[in-house]
Formats: C-alpha cells, structure tokens, sequence
C-alpha cells in the first residue's frame, strides 16, 4: 500500500476539525484545514447522540474542501476507552499478537467480546526480561458508531485512534520528546480533559478526565440566563467586545471559578501519578485544545504547579503556504488543532512511523485495518519552517 496522508477528523463536542498534509521535499506542509461547529448536545461525552447532524456536518466540510471521498482517521477519548501501560515477557511482535488477547483479560474490565484492541511496543527490552507496551481498549457499539457516521458522509475509515495520542504525535512532529525529561501533555476539550506524562519520550501515564470548557459555557448560560449561543460568545469574547461591565465581572468571576475546578482534578491526576511513579518531577507542561487558551485557565496551572506552561503550536514545524491560508486566523485556531494535525500524521496502513510516536488503530477489520501497530519504524523529514484556508470560519 503506498504512504499516502490520511485526512484527520477531529470530531469533537462542540465541532469538527478537517486537517490533511503532504509530505514534501522540505518537510511535512499543510494542505487543508478547517472547522465547523456542532449544535450543543450532538455528542455528549464522546456518545453520538445525533447522528445525522453529525453526517450532514462531515458532508458539509468535506465538500467545502474538496475531499469528499478522502481516506480518513478520526480518534475517540472518554470512558468507552482503556489504556494500560503494562509490563509482560519479553516476546515477538508475532508471539505477542497471539497471546495479547489473553494478557488483555488480566486489565480490561469490559467483555472481550465487546471491544476492540490494539497494542504497542514501548520498550521491547525494559527489564529482566520484560517489555513495556502499551494496551488500548475501545467499546466497539462507540468505534462502530464513528465508523458508520464517517462512512455515511462518503468518506473510508482508516485508522480509529485516541485523542491523548494524536495529540502526542502532534507535539512530537513539532517539538520533539524531550530527553531526560518528564512532561505533561494536557488536552483540554469541550467535555474532556486529556492527559498523557511522557518521560524519555515514552507514554508513562494517560487519563482522561470527564470535563472541559463546556462547564464555563453552561455557568455563564445559569447565572445570566442567556442562551447556549450568547454564552459561547462571551466565553470566548475579549474584554473589549462584552459592552456591559457587568457581564463581564460576572464572565471572568466564573472563568477564573471554572480554570480552578478543572485545575484541581488535573492536580489530583498529576498527584496520583507521581505518588505511583519513582522519579516524577514534571519539568513543563505543554497545553492544548480549545478551553486551554483562557488566560484565566493558564495562570491557575502556573500557579498551581510551580512550573512552565505553554500553549503547544501543532503547526509549528509544519509549512504554510500564505497564499493558501490566513495566517492570522489559523494563529487563533492552534489552540484547537492538535488532535487534528496528529490524526493527519498517519498514513494508509501504517504503523509507526517515528521513535516517539504511538501508532493505535482500533478500526474495525471490514475498515482495512489488518493488524496490530507493531511494524518497523521509519523517519518523517520535518521542516524547521514555521510556516486555514482563505475564507472566513466560525469560530467558538
């Protein structure tokens, strides 16, 4: 099968995000991306509550671009995924495709019969004979449902991924894994809270959390009974566009409120990992999604932790055409692309293609998907150019 970029399709609670690269001569370059908001509700917790919206949604951005009968990978997060970082004998990549179903059973609290897996080597020879890898598990009614709405729109399915890992291939193709160094990816969606601790640029620890901006969104909608429209807005809006002084002493009280909350349970996930791990002092952490722009929210990680953080750039190392795209608004959209950029860093059948990348597929098999993310690793060339499509988008 020839090494052709899938399109990636972030397909979020409050929106969908399109994003497809090309691999040229100088580095990886930005060929397409985009977003289109949904209507509050259309997925709650990563559930599709309403299908055909989210089709029609996919058609509509899909034929904007031009890209309608593209290949695709999209990902999934929230309670319906499993992920374990285990330790097992050392083994074969083909010993451990028999035997991993039955090491799954020890670790995965659903039926077998109900999920799909897939499974990584980490560290084929960790210690005393054991390798790290890592197992992932998704409740397949949730891949199957990402599946069909994906195949509705027109589009073919190739590769099912988790949120936490797109946006660790993102941040790997843009900044590197650091050496020597522990740091914190921190995802922070509509409706979750994504995180992944990588030391020595390996996966040491993931947790999703159940919440995400739309807990400001639904404050703002309670204590000024506004609607779900006017509450976004003011969510997102600067200081100069909110022409009442008492709307926006009422929006920042509740945004500086809401960053604590969602702080706090960050907090307490970064303390579990360091009171289970020998060596955890985080060095930085490295923020994205929408929800983590708010400066309220910043702040209080930074006064929290004690430690650097900063807003990730998923389009740092990748080249932009100025001609193609508006540079100014594709600035405002970093926060959201993340996921999207890393699902546009995987190609047709691959399987890994980077030492610090996780290459998860829990795609159905009638999907094309043939096996487990256990193949040889082979360099992209990255750009160290710092290089959204000319037209105006709606933003949230």
């Amino acid at each position: 099968m020839s090494r052709k970029s899938l399109l990636g399709l972030d397909i979020g609670c409050s929106s969908i995000k399109l994003c497809q690269l090309a691999e040229t001569g100088t580095g990886l370059k930005l060929v397409k991306f985009d977003q289109c908001m949904l209507p509050p509700e259309t997925i709650v917790n990563g559930a599709l509550m309403n299908h055909g919206t989210v089709v029609a949604k996919l058609r509509e951005i899909t034929k904007m671009n031009k890209c309608e009968r593209a290949r695709c990978a999209v990902s999934l997060s929230g309670h319906s995924v499993i992920v374990k970082k285990i330790s097992i004998p050392e083994m074969t990549p083909e010993e451990l495709r028999e035997s991993i179903i039955w090491e799954a059973e020890q670790y995965i609290p659903f039926d077998l019969k109900d999920v799909n897996l897939d499974v990584q080597i980490l560290i084929p020879k960790a210690y005393q004979g054991l390798m790290d890898v890592l197992l992932v598990a998704a409740k397949k009614d949730v891949v199957n449902d990402y599946i069909h709405v994906v195949q509705e729109a027109g589009l073919s399915p190739e590769v099912v991924d988790i949120d936490t890992f797109a946006v660790q291939n993102s941040f790997d193709l843009n900044y590197g894994c650091p050496p020597n160094e522990i740091v914190a990816l921190i995802n922070v969606g509509a409706s979750s809270i994504n995180i992944n601790v990588i030391s020595n640029g390996i996966t040491a620890f993931t947790r999703d959390i159940s919440l995400g901006g739309l807990l400001l969104t639904e404050e703002i909608l309670k204590q000024l009974n506004v609607s779900w429209e006017e509450a976004e807005h003011y969510k997102t809006a600067d200081d100069d566009s909110i022409s009442s002084s008492t709307v926006l002493r009422v929006v920042r009280t509740l945004e500086e409120r809401v960053s604590e909350n969602l702080v706090t349970e960050i907090e307490r996930t970064l303390d579990f990992f360091a009171a289970t791990t020998i060596k955890a002092d985080i060095a930085r952490i490295y923020l994205s999604g929408g929800a983590s722009q708010s400066n309220a929210f910043i702040r209080a990680c930074e006064r929290r932790f004690g430690i650097a953080v900063e807003l990730v750039n998923p389009f740092k190392n990748i080249v932009v055409d100025p001609r193609n795209f508006d540079l100014d608004l594709l600035h405002r959209m970093e926060p959201f692309a993340s996921v999207a950029v890393g699902l546009a860093r995987r190609f047709n059948g691959d399987s890994k293609i980077g030492a610090n990348d996780v290459r998860i597929n829990l795609c159905l098999p009638d999907t094309k998907y043939t096996g487990f993310s256990l193949g040889n690793p082979f360099k992209l060339p990255i750009s160290i150019k710092v290089p959204f499509t000319k037209r105006t988008l709606t933003l949230s």
